[in-house]
């Protein structure tokens, strides 16, 4: 249930507010609703890979590829699904640490 949470909270929040929107979210509802360490990575990690694999998919099939491509080529990748991929783990990463940052400040204030 949390999955589907941040999920859909993030997605709707991201068209209005910045991009660390994506940190917020999973912090909040790993220390709202605590399961354990592990699951609050796992949760907040494959959510907002998740999300932003798909948006980034839909740019890039909406673009034909052609924006995704360039941006790759700046980074030194060879294509813009790689670009993508790599977005999806730093956005992950980002998630996956920020609900397990809010169950440990959840247990620390327990």
């Amino acid at each position: 249930m949390n999955f589907v949470i941040i999920f859909i909270v993030t997605a709707i929040l991201q068209f209005f507010t910045p991009w660390w929107t994506v940190a917020l979210i999973p912090f909040v509802i790993a220390a709202w609703r605590p399961t354990t360490s592990l699951k609050s990575f796992a949760t907040g990690f494959l959510a907002i890979a998740l999300l932003w694999f798909l948006y980034g998919l839909y740019l890039h099939i909406s673009s034909q590829g052609s924006m995704s491509n360039k941006i790759a080529e700046i980074f030194s990748l060879p294509n813009g699904i790689l670009l993508l991929i790599v977005t999806a783990i730093v956005g992950g990463l980002v998630g996956g640490l920020s609900g397990l940052s809010g169950y440990f400040a959840r247990k620390a204030t327990a």
